[in-house]
């Protein structure tokens, strides 16, 4: 009778020694290592080596435009260096948002040691009067001089005063609200009047006074008036650059008509 070799034979034969326990000294040996390394764990510098290797590393700001990284991460409470573990995001992107140069925020970690913050910054789009110019947002909210005497370049609003009000604060007083919609109906893409405007006067509530960077005084009517008659008095300004002549006032308060009255002339006003 023959002897039969094959594979299975062999899987048996492996199968059989797996079974076996292993030798008593070896079970012994491996039982003390274990318990030699769960005696030594306790011993492990592990804060040391925490110190050393869950840092901070890098931190990846975005959306600045007036203010700077430095400043966001001051004020977001986040350097360089800081135990990972315990940066505290929500506590982070809370500080931003308390800044009331910032509409809003995002605090959040990157692979390996690194955080990114991302905001997104309150555009100032007239001063106003707080003892010395302050700034408002298209929202009315107040905003501080990043650095004292450095306002951005837009056009005063000329008549509330907002000395006694917070910086961060919303305000919704009908003459922020007037001067605000003069400013968006100026801004429109189709007219691009705002950066002629030096003051947006809403001192009168039956109308609201503009002065032009060169002088120029407009009179409109208590609100913006429609595109059309702006689009009339961008025609007229730019008819009278082309001429050479600066007008003294023009009265932008009739429907039909804009009237304008140029400096030193003996002819009377004139009717385009």
């Amino acid at each position: 009778m023959g002897w039969y070799q094959g594979r299975a034979l062999d899987r048996a034969a492996r199968a059989a020694r797996a079974r076996r326990p292993a030798p008593l000294p070896g079970r012994i040996a491996r039982i003390g290592a274990v318990l030699t390394l769960l005696l030594l764990l306790p011993l492990v510098p592990w804060q040391a080596l925490r110190g050393r290797i869950a840092r901070v590393s890098d931190i990846r700001v975005e959306g600045t435009h007036y203010l700077d990284a430095a400043r966001v991460l001051q004020v977001a409470g986040l350097a360089r260096g800081q135990d990972l573990f315990a940066v505290d995001l929500a506590r982070a992107r809370q500080g931003l948002l308390l800044d009331p140069r910032v509409a809003r925020a995002e605090v959040a970690r990157r692979p390996l040691r690194g955080l990114s913050v991302r905001i997104t910054e309150r555009e100032p789009v007239m001063l106003v009067n707080h003892g010395v110019p302050w700034e408002i947002d298209s929202a009315g909210v107040l905003l501080p001089p990043l650095q004292p005497g450095v306002v951005a370049d837009v056009p005063l609003l000329v008549g509330p005063r907002f000395t006694t009000l917070p910086a961060g604060m919303q305000v919704d007083l009908p003459e922020v609200r007037r001067g605000l919609a003069w400013m968006r109906a100026l801004s429109a893409r189709e007219l691009q009047l705002a950066g002629q405007v030096s003051e947006v006067d809403v001192s009168d509530p039956t109308l609201t006074g503009l002065t032009l960077l060169d002088g120029t005084h407009v009179l409109g009517p208590s609100w913006p008036p429609g595109t059309s008659r702006l689009s009339a008095l961008r025609v007229v300004l730019a008819d009278l650059r082309a001429r050479g002549t600066t007008a003294g006032e023009v009265d932008l308060r009739f429907d039909s008509q804009v009237i304008v009255r140029p400096v030193a002339s003996t002819d009377g006003p004139h009717s385009g």
